[in-house]
């Protein structure tokens, strides 16, 4: 610390015990060339007469070091206060103004002293010190002083335990003069103390006396380690805050609603304030959470945890106890160590009772069997439990012990409660419908509306997974609606009302994907947004749960056209994967729908690999089988076998299978000339409610077909449909894909009059990669921009109504017009029409 410059008159040293305070200030003060005074504190002498008197002592104990008048002046202070305390505060400042060299003031344990500090001298020199006096105060916390003012005018200077803390390089250079392998252990030493220095040393002390570095704290650190705990830093504190910090520290990471669980007062939360505000041991936790967490110094927390289970070992059982009912439907793995800890495994045994199925929708089936495994008899042997070992080993591939635990867990279910045996039923239900994907497809949604009101009857968490699975299920057959979205939402809610983070992430993945499935591309991007900021802000860690939100992406950026986007967002969503669900049938589908699209015979290869190996895997969603015969069919049309591609889906030719399949099949067998077939499919399709992108794949067969019957009217009526169904959510994909069949039809419906004439001069406008476009020579003629102007010449929009679709001025779109006739040798708007349309250009 240096004041040379003036700026600083007032240096903070503020940190818990242990962090080498004194020690900084005696060195600093023999070494500074500076005269100091050194004031230590004791609770005995904290009133402001006492403060006075031993401050005006420190002064006059270094006086024969000071030269002049300010010599005289400061011996003759008198130690005693006098009637007028504030003519004593002055002749105190007018003898140190007197100073011709620095001196500095030390008062170390300041937070010994009372709480009146602002009233007495020490509040003056702070407001009124003199420039050539420089206070350096060491407290455990902020000193109870009015600082603000000078640390907005910059005089103060602030040293903290940061600053003060052992760094990691310093904790392996350390451990390196001891002798001991200070590149290898030294990080780890720091991790667990934090940089405190009386820790560090405890460390070095137990590593020294050979116990191994990984151990090194473990049970306990050693008694005059615990002796210090007790007495320089516990002792020292008020009561009620001592008290406060030993059940506090019941667990290293800590919220306010935990502390006033675990004081069993509301003035938990004050206390913890107080802690936060004085740094004692206590930092904010930026790992992302709902609510606001804080960490105690490990090694200092484990010491409290020690004495408190030597000075009352049952009120520390009673406090892990309450831990544990306090993470009992939040984190099921706490609350299992806490109640083991606590002596309370009926509490552990609820828990993983209520929320295992939670559990394994997160993809945590291989620690939530180790919970099992941790309950000790007679808990262990709960049919409940053997019936979540069962789950377990079903996901891991051990049928055989999956089979046995089963078969033990059904066994002891006469002896549980009507509640516990219909809960028991229930969730194992869920379990085999829903995510292992046994039984029924087409009773599964029946089966999940009863497994859903038997739900009712137990906790908010299997209520909530019962929704989320059920809407899952319809998601993944193909065609969700409005029953299925409104589970989704409903588990969203119920998992954001009641602090179920899993549920809530996963119900809003799937919700995404729900809306993308039913059309409603806008509301499906902004839920996938939602979902994965949630992720973020709660640092979840189960990526393969927003699988679905990637493929919602993929599947709206695919019927948008924008395969770049839709093969970027499939291939994050097979990269993070679908555990613990069956694997991702639609997912795969759109991969195949993409690769498809571009024409690019490599990645079609590719593409066609992918499928053969995701065929081979085991289990698929329900809705696989149709699936993978349209998939196929896709494959062998992109190859150039369209009859093939037909012949492999003439058997859903009747319609029926799924909206996506049924408009897919459709369009093959058209284009293979089976349009009778075809018709069938669309006609099967129009019984129902669909997704507009359904709707206008459908309605544009039709179109074709009746097109090609010399059936102009119903042609056009079909495809105004398919423009009114594609428009609000800009489906273009149905339109690039038949763009050779329906570029005729398109320019007549210009001129037959249509609604949407902006949506259909997009459509000509709109480009499929270059790889699958016609390179034609004329093509280069046009700039993109005249290209655009072109196609929406063709339609019936007057020149103020086109500049205005392009947000052009009516002058550049003339301009545009007359480089275009220039261009093509045309004299007028349609003679540059027919001519583009002659050669392809349009």
């Amino acid at each position: 610390m240096s004041f040379a410059d003036g700026s600083h008159r007032i240096t903070v040293v503020s940190a818990p015990a242990g962090y080498g305070k004194t020690t900084l200030l005696a060195d600093w003060s023999r070494n500074c060339g500076a005269v100091c005074a050194w004031l230590s504190f004791d609770p005995y002498a904290n009133d402001s007469a006492s403060l006075h008197h031993w401050i005006i002592r420190a002064l006059q104990s270094v006086a024969g070091n000071l030269h002049g008048p300010v010599r005289a002046a400061v011996t003759s202070l008198d130690p005693v206060p006098g009637p007028d305390p504030v003519e004593d505060y002055r002749g105190v400042i007018r003898a140190l103004e007197m100073l011709a060299e620095p001196l500095a003031l030390v008062i170390d344990d300041l937070h010994l002293a009372g709480p009146a500090l602002d009233d007495g001298l020490l509040g003056a020199l702070v407001r009124s010190g003199p420039p050539g006096l420089h206070l350096v105060l060491s407290s455990r916390g902020d000193p109870a002083l009015s600082l603000a003012a000078q640390r907005l005018r910059g005089t103060v200077t602030d040293v903290g335990a940061r600053a003060l803390a052992f760094t990691p390089d310093e904790t392996s250079e350390l451990l390196t003069l001891h002798g001991l392998d200070g590149s290898v252990e030294g990080i780890g030493l720091w991790n667990a103390t934090g940089g405190w220095p009386v820790a560090i040393t405890e460390g070095l002390v137990l590593r020294e006396e050979g116990m191994p570095a990984a151990t090194a704290f473990s049970p306990e650190p050693r008694r005059v380690f615990l002796d210090y705990v007790a007495q320089e830093i516990l002792a020292r504190c008020p009561v009620p805050l001592s008290e406060f910090v030993l059940r506090a520290t019941t667990r290293n990471r800590i919220t306010r609603q935990l502390a006033i669980d675990l004081c069993d007062d509301d003035d938990g939360a004050m206390l913890l304030e107080h802690c936060l505000q004085q740094g004692f041991f206590l930092a904010a936790d930026h790992l992302g959470s709902a609510e606001e967490t804080y960490t105690w110094q490990p090694l200092f927390a484990m010491a409290c945890r020690t004495i408190l289970s030597h000075r009352d070992p049952q009120l520390a059982r009673a406090l892990h106890g309450a831990a544990a009912r306090h993470y009992q439907d939040v984190d099921v793995p706490t609350c299992v160590s806490e109640a083991l800890l606590g002596g309370e495994p009926r509490t552990a045994m609820k828990s993983i009772g209520e929320h295992w199925l939670e559990m394994i929708v997160a993809g945590g089936a291989a620690s939530l069997e180790q919970l099992c495994l941790r309950l000790p008899f007679p808990w262990s042997e709960d049919p409940e439990m053997l019936l979540v070992r069962s789950s377990c080993r079903a996901l891991a591939g051990d049928l055989p012990s999956s089979i046995t635990l089963g078969r033990r867990a059904s066994s002891g279910m006469s002896g549980l409660g009507a509640a516990r045996r219909r809960r028991f039923e229930a969730n194992r239900a869920l379990f085999e419908l829903f995510v292992l994907g046994q039984g029924d497809p087409a009773a599964a949604a029946r089966q999940g509306i009863r497994l859903v009101d038997l739900a009712t009857e137990h906790p908010t968490a299997m209520l909530a997974n019962g929704f989320f699975l059920l809407g899952r299920a319809q998601t993944r057959a193909g065609h969700p609606g409005k029953v299925a979205i409104d589970l989704l939402r409903e588990a969203t809610a119920a998992g954001s009302a009641n602090g179920l983070t899993t549920v809530e992430v996963c119900a809003g993945a799937e919700l995404a994907l729900a809306l993308a499935v039913n059309g409603d591309f806008s509301a499906a991007e902004e839920q996938g947004a939602v979902a994965i900021a949630l992720a973020e802000t709660c640092a979840w860690p189960c990526q393969a749960s927003l699988a679905p939100v990637w493929v919602a992406r993929g599947l709206v950026a695919y019927w948008r056209d924008d395969l770049d986007r839709a093969d970027h967002d499939l291939a994050r969503a097979m990269d993070v994967g679908s555990a613990p669900f069956p694997s991702d049938s639609l997912g795969m589908v759109y991969r195949i729908l993409v690769d498809c699209a571009t024409g690019d015979p490599v990645r079609i290869a590719a593409s066609e690999l992918a499928f053969r190996a995701f065929e081979a895997q085991e289990p698929h969603d329900s809705s696989w089988p149709v699936l993978a015969m349209v998939a196929a069919a896709k494959l062998r049309e992109a190859a150039g076998d369209v009859e093939g591609a037909a012949a492999m889906v003439r058997p859903l030719a009747r319609g029926g299978a799924s909206p996506l399949a049924d408009a897919l099949v459709a369009e093959l067998l058209r284009q293979a000339g089976e349009t009778d077939k075809a018709l069938v499919c669309t006609g099967a399709l129009a019984e129902q409610a669909n997704p507009l992108y359904v709707e206008t794949s459908s309605a544009l067969t039709e179109a074709l077909i009746a097109y090609s019957a010399g059936e102009s009217a119903v042609a056009h009526e079909r495809l105004e449909y398919a423009v009114r169904c594609a428009e609000p959510e800009s489906v273009l994909r149905p339109f690039v894909e038949r763009r050779g069949d329906l570029l005729q039809l398109l320019v007549q419906h210009a001129a037959w009059g249509t609604a949407h004439d902006a949506f259909i001069a997009s459509t000509l406008t709109h480009r499929p990669p270059e790889h699958v476009q016609r390179r034609q020579h004329s093509l280069w003629t046009l700039s993109e921009r005249e290209r655009e102007v072109l196609s929406h010449m063709r339609t019936l929009l007057t020149a103020a109504e086109i500049a205005d679709s392009l947000f052009i001025s009516v002058n550049t779109l003339k301009s545009h017009q007359q480089s275009i006739y220039r261009k093509l040798g045309a004299t007028n708007r349609r003679s540059a029409v027919r001519i583009a349309t002659a050669r392809g250009l349009i």
